[in-house]
């Protein structure tokens, strides 16, 4: 079996010599030819959803073809052709159907070099005859484990590596130990998707197994966007992200419990009438287990296992029914600490999770071959399982084992000392404890634990009779046991790593925030710290953080099939990735070095020789004005304005703000397009990168420049559009899927800034994968300066800065958001060296939700503007978009006053509405209209603004305010809301405003 760290070379060796067991030597179109190649593939795939790659074109001038593939499946395609010309050919069709940078992406480059990362796709396609066996092992490096690559002689599927493994259980396994033996995830790592669901209800369960991810969501909705997925079960490509099927769950059934298991080809999932056997593809019920009542008090599943083909569970009443919730409130997140119905667990005949009888029984005839029943009621958050023996709790009364296989009881402990030591549980639903619904025993080959949110006391006792072995005075603790001890995540100074025959300390443990699951993979232990994860490297006892995301409320990170997954969310904390987030090991997770182009591409020899652009002073060169992101103007924003003409951009992504100059307006989108207009609104050029464009184009020296999601930045001729050069800032060709589409592990998203005679762009997601910036000569696209190290400013706690901001400005700074650790991320212009001070605090307090990725949250604006006299115009928006201030007109801060401190994600900014300002000033005018804006412009005398008033999206709007009196000199519907910065003016007066209907518009003086 292939191990996913082996060399590039040993790769290849392997491959040649397993050919006879993983490559089958049969010709998928041996009567049809090339042509009708991807059409003769489709009947042999497994499946036809996921992620596929395909190889050039079946033959001249036959894009159609890949139209089509996309057509006829649910494929995500990746198209790759050394050839610019087929590329180019795809792009143009792809946009024409409308399916370019969503169903289909296209980028040239050599087949050994694939612009993916390692086992992402789930089929790739060659239909032209291979020539070199390293571009097979580079097809079977980029396919998922399982997944199926035809070639015109052949098919090969990849094998699963040896060493990885599944999360079965709720928490690994029915030994309640959420310590995973997976060989393959290893540290370090890099990201391998960000998918959706982006937020979910609670509570929340996982398994994983077979290379899927089954999530089960429940039945509270903390906020609008966890609302759809409201008691909804969801099978998850463990690989690429991608959700196969869905199944409603049934309502009232309170699924925080161990009633989940996970196998490579079937999903077990227990509710309040039977266990059904869900098909692991499809998604439909395959069959279903119910418990006779001449068994059991009822057909509620309580808990189960699995283990050696048998099926085991804890069954008994009907229960207290939950109601569902669905929210109203905004925003990202919640704090999710409100109660629910029998959340006190105040009676065990109607308790979650309570019973009386254990069966085992066989899965496949359904027969049972033993119960056994209790004449007490067993708590099913302390039963576990290991080694053939079922330990189990009753509150209060005894501690007891179970013989798996003959169902007879071992022995049963009631030992007044070991019940106290035990102690009452309780309710712990609070933000520093955790939920009230975890299991608290877990086991080893000798022992038996108890620890967790509904626990006063740590307790061990023995797992041969039952017997108190040793307590601490901590309870609160998420343990995972290792074999070299027992590690206990603990809040403030509680956390220790414990001896097992002794509960004697061994070592101190990094501090555990509040409430969430701690778990452990082969050389790291995972729990939440104040903002982010920590990550206890095992080895050296090092504590590393991972700053973007923090362990998911009930989950904790789930470590399964080489990867580790986190999400999606149910809170709000100090985060800047959502989603259902995956990580895996960084070693050979990308083309090999050898094989990938050169970072400058020359598409001209004439770089020098560039068509004029004759761009005037007040003209909207860039994002929000100038490089400083200003909004401001000297035009004076006209009187009166009538609707010119309006064009489409794009039908079906997200275009950016519109820049203008020389009697021209730019605007790119998410399809990846780079768009020219006339001053009539008639397209005048059209150029594709092969990624996502998030932020507008900065126009320049006659060329404009803009940065793709593909990591690249592009220079063209802006009068033409004629492709100069690009230069890849990425240091590697490694695309992932971030929400829906192909990008960079290192796209440049945050736009492009040009000051004096350089261009600076910066690529990255997050700090643990590299955060990289280069300053190029705007000409030539040579590279002048690069820093390629400020991801991990601090080497002790391996963090640094993440791009989560859009690049401008300040002084002689480059800057922009860095996530979570550092509020903004600086960087010296000349050297581009970073001025960050480096914190080795293993924390974060700061939060973003960038637009890139969070469009519907990171388009609100806030404008801070101080006038010539000192006045200042002021609005903020929160981070997450959902609280505001109204927009005012301060009076001038007297000399000397201090002016208060904001976060520039406007976070703290509210806190200080509802506390108190350090220096209040009078409010000259403020808008009483409740409006909530998406861009500004500033103008001696009016401030131009596009957006809606508060709660009517469906009511976007151009409006100009007199600054001086906060009263409207005109307002003008729009079609639909402005996108972020969305607008631009000229030397001339003329206002553009780009929709997020993809529509542009132009208004002029009447």
């Amino acid at each position: 079996m292939m191990r996913w760290s082996f060399s590039f070379l040993f790769l290849s060796l392997l491959l040649i010599h397993q050919q006879p067991a993983a490559f089958t030597k049969e010709s998928p179109t041996s009567a049809q030819g090339n042509s009708a190649f991807l059409s003769a593939c489709l009947p042999k795939l497994k499946t036809k959803q996921g992620i596929c790659v395909v190889l050039g074109l079946p033959g001249k001038g036959e894009a159609s073809q890949i139209a089509q593939l996309v057509k006829q499946t649910r494929f995500q395609v990746y198209f790759q052709s050394p050839d610019s010309d087929q590329v180019a050919e795809v792009r143009k069709l792809a946009d024409q159907t409308g399916i370019l940078g969503n169903r289909l992406f296209a980028d040239q480059g050599q087949n050994d070099a694939i612009a993916l990362a390692s086992n992402l796709a789930d089929v790739v396609l060659v239909p032209e005859p291979l020539v070199q066996n390293r571009t097979r092992a580079e097809v079977l490096r980029v396919l998922r484990p399982q997944g199926t690559a035809c070639f015109l002689d052949g098919e090969l599927t990849k094998p699963i590596p040896a060493g990885n493994d599944y999360w079965n259980h709720p928490y690994h396994r029915p030994d309640n130990n959420p310590q995973s033996e997976d060989q393959n995830a290893r540290a370090p790592y890099r990201t391998q998707f960000l998918a959706d669901p982006k937020f979910s209800p609670m509570p929340e369960v996982s398994v994983a197994a077979g290379g899927k991810v089954f999530k089960a969501f429940g039945h509270i909705a903390h906020k609008q966007n966890q609302n759809a997925i409201l008691n909804t079960l969801m099978c998850i490509n463990a690989y690429n992200g991608t959700i196969l099927w869905k199944r409603r769950l049934p309502e009232g059934f309170m699924i925080h419990r161990n009633t989940m298991i996970g196998t490579p080809d079937a999903l077990y999932m227990a509710d309040d009438k039977s266990c059904k056997i869900i098909d692991s593809e499809t998604g439909k019920i395959r069959d279903e287990i119910v418990i006779d009542q001449k068994f059991s008090d009822g057909p509620v599943w309580k808990w189960m296992g699995l283990q050696d083909g048998v099926l085991y569970a804890l069954v008994g009443n009907q229960e207290v029914k939950v109601d569902t919730q669905k929210s109203a409130r905004r925003g990202l997140g919640h704090w999710p600490w409100g109660m629910w119905k029998g959340h006190d667990y105040s009676d065990p005949k109607k308790a979650f999770g309570y019973g009386r009888t254990f069966v085992a029984l066989d899965p496949k005839s359904k027969k049972i071959l033993w119960h056994f029943k209790d004449q007490d009621y067993i708590d099913s958050r302390g039963v576990c399982m290991k080694n053939g023996h079922i330990f189990y709790y009753c509150p209060g009364k005894f501690l007891a084992c179970l013989d798996a296989k003959s169902g007879k009881q071992i022995w049963k402990n009631n030992d007044p000392k070991l019940l106290a030591s035990i102690g009452a549980n309780q309710r712990a639903q609070h933000y520093v404890t955790g939920y009230a619904t975890t299991t608290y025993m877990k086991c080893s080959d000798d022992y038996l634990f108890f620890a967790g949110p509904q626990r006063l006391h740590l307790v061990s006792a023995s797992a041969a009779d039952g017997y108190l072995m040793w307590e601490k005075e901590q309870g609160n603790l998420q343990l995972v046991l290792r074999k070299d001890g027992i590690y206990a995540a603990g809040p403030k100074e509680t956390g220790m790593k414990l001896d097992y025959a002794t509960g004697d300390v061994l070592a101190a443990l990094p501090t555990r925030r509040a409430c969430t699951r701690a778990t452990g993979s082969v050389d790291s232990i995972f729990f939440r710290t104040r903002g982010g994860t920590v990550r206890l490297e095992t080895a050296t006892d090092s504590a590393q953080h991972i700053a973007p995301m923090r362990p998911p409320c009930q989950d904790g990170v789930i470590v399964s099939n080489g990867l580790l997954y986190w999400g999606p969310w149910m809170c709000g904390c100090e985060l800047s990735l959502y989603g259902h987030i995956c990580l895996g090991p960084e070693q050979n997770s990308a083309a090999p070095a050898a094989q990938t182009p050169p970072r400058l591409t020359r598409y001209t020899d004439q770089l020098e020789d560039v068509v004029a652009l004759p761009v005037q002073k007040q003209d909207w060169t860039a994002f929000r004005g100038d490089e400083r992101q200003s909004s401001t103007t000297e035009v004076p924003i006209p009187t009166k304005t009538e609707l010119a003409w309006t064009t489409e951009v794009t039908s079906n992504a997200l275009p950016t703000a519109p820049v203008v100059a020389g009697n021209m307006v730019f605007v790119a989108d998410r399809n990846g397009a780079v768009s020219a207009f006339d001053m009539q609104g008639k397209p005048v050029w059209k150029q594709y990168t092969g990624g996502a464009i998030y932020y507008p184009p900065t126009i320049a020296q006659d060329r404009l420049f803009v940065g793709s999601a593909d990591g690249r930045v592009y220079a063209y001729a802006a009068k033409t559009g004629q492709p100069l050069w690009s230069f890849r800032v990425a240091p590697e060709l490694r695309w992932i899927p971030v929400y829906g589409k192909l990008i960079s592990t290192w796209p440049v998203s945050g736009g492009v800034v040009v000051h004096d005679d350089t261009l600076y762009a910066a690529a990255g997601i997050a700090h643990f994968d590299g955060t990289h910036l280069v300053a190029l000569d705007p000409v030539s696209g040579e590279l002048k300066q690069e820093n390629n190290t400020s991801g991990v400013l601090s080497p002790t706690v391996n963090s640094g800065i993440s791009l989560q901001g859009s690049l401008y400005v300040e002084g002689d700074e480059l800057r922009f958001l860095a996530g979570g650790v550092y509020e903004i991320a600086r960087y010296d212009l000349k050297t581009l060296k970073c001025l960050n001070t480096p914190r080795s605090e293993v924390t974060s307090q700061y939060r973003t939700a960038f637009y890139p990725y969070y469009p519907e949250y990171g388009k609100y604006l806030s404008i801070e503007h101080t006038l010539a006299d000192r006045r200042e115009l002021v609005h903020d928006a929160s981070y997450e978009g959902s609280v505001f201030t109204n927009l005012t007109l301060k009076e001038a801060l007297p000399p000397g006053a201090p002016k208060e401190k904001k976060e520039v994600a406007r976070w703290l900014s509210m806190r200080a509405r509802r506390t108190g300002q350090a220096f209040k000033r009078k409010n000259l005018w403020e808008d009483q209209q409740q409006r909530r804006f998406t861009s500004f412009i500033v103008s001696p005398q009016t401030l131009l603004a596009a957006g809606h008033p508060d709660q009517q999206p469906e009511k976007p709007f151009l409006t100009a305010i007199d600054i001086t009196e906060g009263t409207d000199r005109w307002s003008l519907p729009l079609p639909a809301l402005a996108v972020k910065g969305g607008t631009a003016i000229d030397a001339q007066g003329r206002i553009f405003v780009t929709l997020e209907n993809g529509q542009l518009c132009c208004f002029t003086p009447e």
